[in-house]
């Protein structure tokens, strides 16, 4: 069923659940799902959409994704299963046309990992869904330097897939991204704390030269958090491929079950 949800409805934090409804929600097999539009920066024009999960308790309340991820990354197994469980959404439920950008976390991809050399749950998803040649996978690796090492094993598998890849949440003061993973990527995402920079000389000109670097090695870029007409400009003045935020909002497209 497609449905028009309130974007602006209060999240509930996954750490005020309780276990059992941890548990039930990572065991009932269907979740939700917003598609958030990437968009020209110069001409506005959409050219494909970023696949969100979205988490309901029994009663219908929405839990913040975030915090439900962040919680069950000391559960693995769980993490995975949830993870399986939002990519087959994303994947079946996804738009007709454009590209299609879905996060995988590298330690739900870890645990994906089959007997068989090189091969991965998640993988094996991919190649089901027949938009293969239209995803683009988006890997965040800004916790911790494990998640760098995983993350340059997973690129690496990807690559011989002929998969393309996103490195997500580039920001200003936080954030761990090795080198060889942006030399690996198609697509560099810069979060949106670096609108706050406008005014400060220094930071704008280590904004320069990551766009001038990605660039230089024909890596798209795109600006997240875009909301007003000021945040596009900002982009246009540095050059920004493309932008992504809730300026976008009437064009988002959901799905719940």
């Amino acid at each position: 069923m497609n449905a028009r949800l309130p974007l602006n409805a209060p999240k509930l934090n996954a750490y005020e659940l309780h276990p059992h409804e941890i548990l039930d929600l990572a065991l009932q097999g269907e979740c939700g799902v917003e598609y958030q539009p990437l968009v020209s920066a110069s001409t506005e024009r959409v050219i494909g959409h970023e696949a969100l999960a979205r988490f309901y308790t029994k009663s219908g309340a929405s839990i913040a994704p975030d915090t439900l991820f962040e919680r069950l990354h000391v559960e693995p197994l769980l993490l995975y299963h949830l993870e399986c469980m939002a990519k087959r959404t994303q994947l079946a439920h996804a738009p007709e046309e454009g590209l299609l950008f879905l996060n995988l976390d590298p330690d739900s991809y870890e645990q994906g990992d089959r007997e068989e050399a090189s091969s991965n749950v998640f993988l094996d998803l991919l190649e089901e869904s027949g938009i293969k040649d239209r995803v683009i996978v988006e890997i965040i690796e800004n916790l911790a330097v494990r998640d760098v090492l995983l993350s340059r094993r997973m690129i690496d598998a990807l690559s011989a897939w002929d998969m393309k890849v996103a490195m997500d949440d580039l920001a200003v003061s936080r954030g761990l991204i090795s080198f060889g993973s942006l030399a690996d990527a198609t697509y560099l995402k810069f979060d949106m704390s670096w609108l706050g920079e406008q005014g400060h000389p220094r930071r704008e000109e280590i904004l320069r030269w990551s766009l001038s670097a990605a660039h230089a090695m024909s890596v798209m870029t795109v600006l997240e958090g875009v909301e007003t007409e000021q945040d596009l400009a900002f982009a246009r003045k540095h050059g920004f491929d493309l932008v992504q935020g809730f300026r976008y909002r009437d064009q988002f497209r959901q799905w719940r079950p």
